[in-house]
């Protein structure tokens, strides 16, 4: 997307985010500079200083659009369905996330380093949807963090040799090894609370 900007009116911090995550995509995200940033905006680099104060605030601006996007996705995968279903989804919507941008999902993992406050609960929320479809469980706090952590661990595995191109034998299907994984770690999930 070419942005125009004719006047610097249109030119807020959240534009300039959003510029910022396309370059990262078409680019790489080692590769997005505030000099490429203002040159498809159509400004001048100093202009972007009005907005925002330098290169990491970028990227924290990067990281939150990342975040902010993969929650969407799966929050609107887990929508109208409970337990072992929102699950399986929400397993869905994360590969899907990362293999259509996986750029943005680079910016993801740097999460942890990032004091950012808009970073961080972008972060928690999507956490939190983990932890809502988990309660008809009826775990305690720590099994239910316990398994969301293995859940995220297994997925952000698998996703992160697929994309540095492991996985890529003809004698399995990858997808079903996706789907393999994930109901697995499900099937070790019961009404009881006991993991």
């Amino acid at each position: 997307m070419r942005y125009s900007m004719n006047t610097k009116r249109g030119l807020d911090s959240q534009t300039i985010f959003n510029a910022a995550a396309e370059l990262a995509e078409e680019k790489g995200l080692e590769n997005v500079s505030l000099l490429q940033v203002a040159e498809k905006l159509g400004v001048r680099s100093p202009s972007l200083y009005n907005h925002l104060s330098g290169l990491q605030e970028l990227s924290s601006g990067i990281a939150e659009i990342a975040i902010s996007r993969l929650e969407d996705a799966v929050r609107n995968a887990a929508v109208g369905r409970s337990k072992e279903d929102a699950l399986t989804a929400i397993a869905g919507a994360y590969r899907k996330f990362a293999k259509e941008n996986p750029e943005l999902y680079k910016a993801i993992l740097r999460f942890p380093t990032y004091n950012d406050s808009g970073v961080k609960e972008a972060g928690h929320a999507l956490v939190r949807i983990l932890y809502q479809v988990m309660k008809p469980y009826h775990y305690s706090k720590e099994e239910t963090i316990d398994f969301v952590r293995g859940f995220r661990s297994a997925l952000h595995g698998f996703v992160s040799l697929e994309e540095a191109g492991f996985f890529q034998s003809a004698d399995a299907n990858v997808n079903k090894s996706y789907e393999r994984l994930v109901s697995r770690l499900i099937s070790t999930l019961d009404t009881k609370g006991e993991i």
